[in-house]
């Protein structure tokens, strides 16, 4: 049973994401979250025109479904500052909108170009909200041509391996490595370690950092030898604690590519997702469920529709499932640590900067562009080279494009996005369908000719019985069995039958299939004798395509239908079928009918 939500007091209106000076923005998203504050005081250009424009960007920000995420935000940001840079140099400078004309909108468009920051888009969307001179505004509204889209391709297997190996022996080394911290740590909260041990040391010195994040330096020694008087020289660097329970930023971009290499997801959607929250084949708190469902967000689609879940299955290694409790692991720790300090934290990726004091605050949940930084970096630390010696940088949209390449059908977009515009705009893809294109070319025409294979032979003379010497000549058949056609002693339930123990439909002895087949048997003949009972057939079966179910025609009938049909606009005139249909006996109807009841099938 539903209840009504709280309402808020009376007289409450949702806090002014504006300054009172109108130049510092903090956006507030939708659920909430803190999408960033951002402060135009010193950004160059006319106050007037600074206080127009962010005034836009202040309520496209506040908008639901408008700018979603605080990465979106701070690249429109950034967008309008450098908006504002290019006013200010402008000659003669831009101080307000209204003085921003078609001629320097043009300058401003060609002086960013088609980059993939989205600058042009960005501004153009600002100033649709403002006035501007009319000539101003016909020219931002109208859409330049984009250069047309080239080939994009996608890694080859061989690179595709190579980064996702790569991938999964950092994530595998540093599970290893945080495994071994952690266990330290419940040992000694245990009570299973001697404090004078040197596990015992470690593990009090983890306990520490558990509890705070933060290495436990003394107050009165932050020079170089702070380590080892906090530690009694137990370790050389902080880092090397922390790295003991924490991932790095680096290597949560190697967790990042490795999903990437399972699922495809983009870096938003990895930015934003939090750990899997059911497990359909377990029950609550099982330690290693096999099914893991991960809810996912992608901001830029409709809000109906933004919403989806994927179900990782772990059936050992090198398996989705597998990869994502790797990275549960390496990251729950720092989820734990969060808690205990009051600041507890969904996010799947967790990890912590290792420079000396910097604070718990460099805990972070990262958004997509930190997390393609850190796979740039990552990439480049890794050092990935092919066997040819070609070197490999990573970039998360080929990586998503190439999964989608090579293990074939949509990954969370629809079939429409996979097919244009991850596949036939891929080079690898263009290059590898010549073939399969000709082969499927090859096959429709193959498909065209062979459902009707029943010979159909026309005496011309207008009488519906053959002369058994013609037949055999046309037929290309022997006498004898030429004979038995004309005289209907081969006849079947659909036309004749020249071979009845030898079918192609039942090669281990005598006929035995439905004779709907004898349309697609290379074994049936037609003379003129069979044409009515044929033209009944098709009238009936048109019949019957209204009076059964869609599903049930297309699988149990279409073919049929389709190969009596091609046989008649063959071999009949529209004109000559009704005087066909005239000539046709109670025999052929009732052969028909039982037929088409299956009365006859064996």
């Amino acid at each position: 049973m539903g209840r009504r939500a709280t309402l808020p007091r009376a007289g409450y209106r949702r806090p002014d994401m504006l300054s009172a000076d109108g130049l510092v923005v903090a956006v507030v998203g939708e659920d909430g979250r803190d999408n960033g504050t951002y402060d135009f005081t010193n950004a160059p250009g006319a106050g007037q025109l600074k206080l127009e424009l962010v005034a836009v960007f202040a309520r496209l920000a506040s908008s639901a479904g408008t700018w979603t995420t605080a990465g979106t935000c701070r690249v429109n940001a950034r967008a309008l500052r450098r908006f504002l840079r290019f006013a200010a140099d402008h000659v003669p400078p831009v101080t307000c909108t209204g003085e921003i004309t078609a001629t320097a909108w043009n300058e401003w468009r060609l002086s960013v170009g088609h980059g993939p920051n989205g600058a042009v888009g960005l501004v153009r969307r600002l100033l649709r909200e403002v006035s501007l001179p009319a000539g101003t505004r016909a020219a931002v509204d109208a859409r330049s041509r984009k250069p047309p889209q080239g080939q994009v391709a996608s890694y080859t297997f061989e690179e595709f391996r190579l980064i996702r190996d790569a991938a999964r022996r950092t994530v595998s080394a540093v599970g290893a490595r945080i495994g071994e911290g952690v266990a330290l740590v419940d040992d000694w909260q245990g009570g299973r370690l001697d404090p004078d041990s040197e596990a015992g040391r470690w593990g009090h010195l983890l306990h520490r950092i558990s509890l705070s994040g933060e290495f436990p330096f003394v107050v009165h020694a932050l020079g170089p030898d702070a380590v080892h008087q906090a530690t009694g020289g137990l370790v050389r660097t902080s880092t090397d604690a922390l790295r003991r329970l924490y991932p790095s930023y680096l290597e949560m971009a190697a967790a990042a590519v490795l999903l990437i290499c399972h699922e495809a997801w983009n870096t938003s959607t990895l930015a934003e997702m939090d750990v899997p929250d059911q497990h359909p084949n377990a029950d609550p708190g099982e330690d290693a469920p096999a099914v893991q469902r991960v809810s996912t967000v992608k901001r830029r689609r409709p809000r109906h529709n933004r919403h989806a879940s994927n179900n990782l299955v772990d059936v050992g290694a090198g398996s989705a499932g597998r990869a994502m409790r790797q990275v549960l692991a390496i990251t729950a720790q720092a989820r734990t640590t969060l808690t205990a300090l009051g600041t507890p934290t969904a996010r799947l990726l967790v990890a912590r900067r290792y420079a000396q004091c910097e604070g718990l605050a460099r805990f972070t949940h990262g958004d997509a562009v930190v997390l393609e930084e850190a796979i740039a970096r990552w990439s480049k630390q890794a050092s990935l080279v092919t066997a040819a010696g070609v070197g490999v940088r990573v970039s998360p949209r080929r990586l998503r494009r190439t999964v989608q390449v090579l293990y074939g059908g949509p990954r969370n977009n629809s079939r429409s996005t996979h097919e244009n515009v991850y596949l036939l705009r891929d080079g690898q893809v263009r290059a590898e369908s010549g073939d399969v294109v000709a082969k499927g070319l090859s096959d429709a025409v193959d498909h065209a000719v062979a459902p009707l294979r029943m010979r159909l032979v026309r005496h011309g003379d207008g009488s519906e019985h053959a002369d058994p010497g013609v037949l055999a000549a046309q037929a290309g058949i022997p006498l004898a069995t030429a004979r038995r056609v004309a005289a209907g002693q081969a006849d079947t339930a659909a036309a004749a039958c020249i071979d009845f123990e030898h079918s192609p439909f039942t090669p281990s002895g005598p006929c035995t299939v439905s004779f709907l087949l004898c349309f697609a048997c290379p074994n049936a003949l037609a003379t003129d004798r069979h044409l009515p009972r044929i033209v009944y057939l098709h009238v009936a079966m048109t019949g019957l395509r209204s009076a059964v179910d869609p599903a049930v025609w297309l699988v149990d009938w279409a073919g049929h239908y389709s190969r009596v049909t091609d046989l008649l606009h063959s071999h009949t005139s529209t004109a000559e079928r009704p005087a066909l249909r005239g000539r046709v006996s109670d025999t052929d109807r009732a052969l028909v009918d039982a037929m088409l009841a299956r009365r006859l099938d064996g």
